[in-house]
């Protein structure tokens, strides 16, 4: 099994690249955000100490966190941004690793592949077979969020700037996919660098991929 992180900054296109390897490759995805996310619900192992940090002004009226007012908090202030990911990456690495170990041993996954933006950040690089960095450009990622996602300037200004440039990026990973074409293009650069791999059995089959399946 190959172990895949797909990084890149915000509105970048990793959850395309993702939903690519999912649909045509039948890549089993772990997702880090879902992870955080339900860990950090009333009672999850990340509730208490999120809350004993930025305190009960981020509780909507029935205690849970109300994930708007803590990214409205920690997109400003990046001290309060690393204080966050202090409180909860490693519980999710934790997760994201037992998971890989469960799948590992099933024999049934040939691709597992793992999407964030904090890739270094989360740790998550020291568990990935390979990284891939997904490129798109900035003027590019901000009118895709602002239409698909109904972001205003100043937030994407304020995500954009609390995560890793693109120089930094290729100075870390050097497999680089470029988002400035066709989906049909995404797929080819995809099985391009799939190929490369070494050649993997289908356990569930008893057979070769065939990568264009």
């Amino acid at each position: 099994m190959k172990v895949i992180g797909i990084t890149g900054g915000i509105g970048s296109g990793k959850s395309l690249v993702a939903r690519i390897m999912i649909d045509k490759y039948r890549a089993f995805f772990i997702n880090t955000d879902k992870i955080a996310k339900d860990q950090m619900e009333i009672g999850g192992i990340s509730y208490q100490g999120v809350v004993d940090y930025f305190g009960s002004g981020i509780l909507t009226e029935n205690g849970a966190i109300d994930s708007k007012k803590l990214s409205q908090i920690v997109f400003k202030d990046k001290e309060k941004l690393q204080k966050l990911n202090d409180l909860t990456h490693p519980q999710v690495l934790e997760v994201v690793v037992n998971e890989l170990k469960r799948l590992r041993a099933s024999g049934q996954v040939n691709y597992a592949i793992i999407e964030t933006a904090l890739m270094i950040e989360a740790g998550f690089d020291y568990i990935c077979d390979t990284v891939w960095y997904v490129y798109s450009p900035e003027d590019v990622r901000k009118d895709r969020l602002m239409k698909e996602r109904n972001y205003s300037e100043e937030k994407i200004n304020s995500i954009m700037k609390s995560q890793s440039k693109d120089e930094d990026f290729r100075r870390y990973f050097t497999t680089v996919i470029e988002n400035t074409g066709s989906i049909e293009d995404l797929e080819t650069q995809i099985k391009n660098i799939l190929d490369k791999f070494p050649e993997i059995v289908d356990t569930q089959k008893n057979m070769t991929i065939d990568k264009d399946n």
